[in-house]
């Protein structure tokens, strides 16, 4: 959430262990207020995540950083979230998706992995905060490590339906998690496999990857979690992207195509009211 509404409708949920408020703040008062182009917008914010905290709720922030971050004022700015008493915080690089209105502060892989570790060297390789991501995860984001996506890692339902193949990218819509899981060709999809994935380190596919790498190699996560994200020193190499096929850009043909079936749907809705009248 955005959390602009959350003080008026928080009366209508109850804390609980099993329930997050999971709030976007994309840096500090300027940096957020600017990344969702209103003034006022983080204040509120905050003073909800208060008001949650004050109620009992867990909460948690989300927080995407761009190719202007600058890393002393980002490790500040989650200085004073971890102060706010939070209950974890994710960490995720912008990604130019099809649809972004403004594809000009969008990192890529390169970019990315300077960023992260300029910002995790300020941190004691992110032990200083409270992280609630995967330790391989920020390791991944630091490039010491190489990982291909996991595309259907979250899933994401609209109202045109489950959304293929990720949230990022919106290349066909399919009633049911069944249809998403078993009719979408994952393999041509992420890093190494499409051109629109080619910049991408977001969490929704790669928090998926790492996390299976932690069950499989429990000792590299607890390294990590142990001595703090690796800043300095030779990157690991990055996916080929030699055999990437090329990108399609079918957004606005999928959107006519639901347009369609809903005015047919709601004119077979209308039909019935009349048959039943």
């Amino acid at each position: 959430t955005n959390a602009l509404l959350l003080a008026k409708k928080i009366d209508l949920f109850k804390p609980s262990p099993y329930f997050t408020w999971s709030i976007h703040l994309d840096g500090d008062k300027e940096m957020h207020d600017r990344a969702v182009c209103q003034d006022g917008v983080y204040e509120r914010a905050v003073e909800a995540l208060k008001l949650a905290k004050s109620k009992g709720f867990r909460v948690t922030t989300n927080s995407t950083f761009f190719s202007d971050a600058d890393p002393e004022r980002v490790a500040k700015f989650l200085d004073a979230t971890t102060a706010l008493g939070v209950d974890g915080m994710t960490l995720s690089p912008g990604y130019a998706y099809e649809r972004a209105p403004d594809q000009t502060h969008f990192l890529n892989r390169t970019r990315t992995k300077d960023l992260f570790r300029a910002i995790l060297r300020r941190g004691r390789g992110g032990k200083a905060w409270e992280l609630s991501q995967s330790t391989l995860f920020m390791n991944f984001l630091a490039g010491n490590v190489s990982y291909r996506c996991t595309p259907w890692g979250m899933p994401l339902r609209t109202v045109f339906g489950w959304q293929r193949p990720c949230y990022l990218l919106g290349e066909g819509y399919v009633p049911t998690f069944k249809q998403l899981m078993e009719e979408t060709d994952w393999d041509a999809y992420g890093v190494g496999n499409y051109e629109k994935c080619a910049d991408c380190m977001v969490h929704s596919g790669f928090e998926a990857t790492a996390v299976a790498d932690s069950v499989r190699r429990p000792w590299r996560a607890a390294a990590v979690a142990l001595f703090g994200v690796r800043t300095e020193g030779p990157m690991a190499p990055d996916v080929s992207l030699e055999n990437q096929r090329p990108a399609e850009y079918v957004y606005d043909e999928n959107i006519a195509k639901l347009s369609e079936i809903r005015e047919h749907e709601a004119q077979q809705r209308a039909e019935q009211r009349s048959t039943a009248a």
